[in-house]
């Protein structure tokens, strides 16, 4: 015959399964995933302020926005914000190139996925 443990070990398996069983998630009929929202991208012009190489082969830069335009980001005219990249682009060199020249650049451009509203990630950039 079964001892005490096995007969314990069956009745845990038995209502472990009935509880995992229960915790999945039943498709219902006419039930559509919510889709994510996607990040726009953005064209933007700024001058670089400061540009840093981080050791973790990242560009970042401050970009200070033109004083009398307005922007499809829906900030104040002048407003700098902060752009990050990868380094294996070449941004890093467009990055110091604008801000040794004293040129504007014009980049393409997501919201990073920080709370910061000034944080963005760049995905192009060229000089002006």
């Amino acid at each position: 015959m079964l001892g005490k443990t096995s007969v314990s070990m069956m009745v845990l398996l038995v209502a472990a399964s009935l509880i995992g069983i229960s915790s999945v998630h039943q498709y219902l009929e006419a039930q559509t995933p919510t889709p994510t929202p996607t990040q726009r991208e953005v064209q933007l012009k700024g001058r670089v302020v400061a540009a840093t190489i981080s050791a973790s082969k990242t560009c970042t830069a401050f970009v200070a926005l033109p004083e009398g335009d307005s922007n499809l980001l829906r900030l104040p005219p002048g407003t700098r914000i902060f752009l990050s990249a990868p380094n294996s682009e070449g941004f890093c060199i467009l990055f110091g190139l604008s801000k040794i020249g004293n040129t504007q650049i014009q980049f393409v451009t997501q919201p990073a996925t920080s709370s910061d509203q000034r944080r963005f990630t760049v995905t192009q950039v060229s000089l002006q």
